[in-house]
């Protein structure tokens, strides 16, 4: 009896064993997390960012200053980018000179140099609006910033800086 007992526990046994399914799945999921890099861009490298703040000497050249900038990311949000960009100011005097910035002109890597419409009401210009596509997307363009040339024709000698501030914002 003991015997029959365990056969029908061990048929029992490998019938539940062999009633299992017949597959098994999992769901995985994870995320790759958004960036935005932004700068000045290496003359010598143009994809590469400078990580220093450049300096771009003649900068009262009639054909203006030239500033090579870029934008590196992931996000798929409508940026606006703007630059604030203060006068000329005369360097180690008492009662400096000021050389206003006439314009600044963006070129995309493909396409005209446009001016850059100035926003009066923000002291800032709008430089451009984008909104990128899926993946990785690099933007690089050239900005050249005007300085007043009547204004230079008439200025002290002496060393003279501007500084370029650039920011990015989200249109979300």
């Amino acid at each position: 009896m003991k015997r029959y007992l365990l056969i029908i526990y061990i048929l029992l046994l490998a019938c539940t064993l062999g009633a299992g399914p017949a597959s098994v799945s999992i769901t995985l999921t994870t995320s790759v997390p958004g960036y935005l890099y932004h700068g000045f861009l290496d003359s010598s490298n143009p994809t590469a960012f400078v990580v220093t703040s450049p300096t771009v000497n003649d900068a009262f050249n009639p054909a203006g200053a030239v500033l090579n900038y870029g934008i590196r990311t992931n996000v798929r949000l409508p940026l606006t980018v703007k630059a604030t960009i203060a006068p000329f100011e005369e360097q180690d005097v008492a009662e400096p000179a000021i050389v206003p910035i006439t314009n600044i002109n963006v070129k995309y890597l493909t396409g005209d140099s446009i001016p850059a419409p100035y926003i009066a009401s923000e002291g800032k210009y709008n430089l451009l609006q984008l909104t990128p596509q899926s993946g990785t997307i690099f933007y690089a363009y050239t900005l050249t910033v005007f300085a007043d040339q009547n204004i230079v024709l008439t200025s002290p000698a002496g060393n003279y800086v501007s500084t370029v501030e650039i920011d990015i914002a989200t249109d979300s």
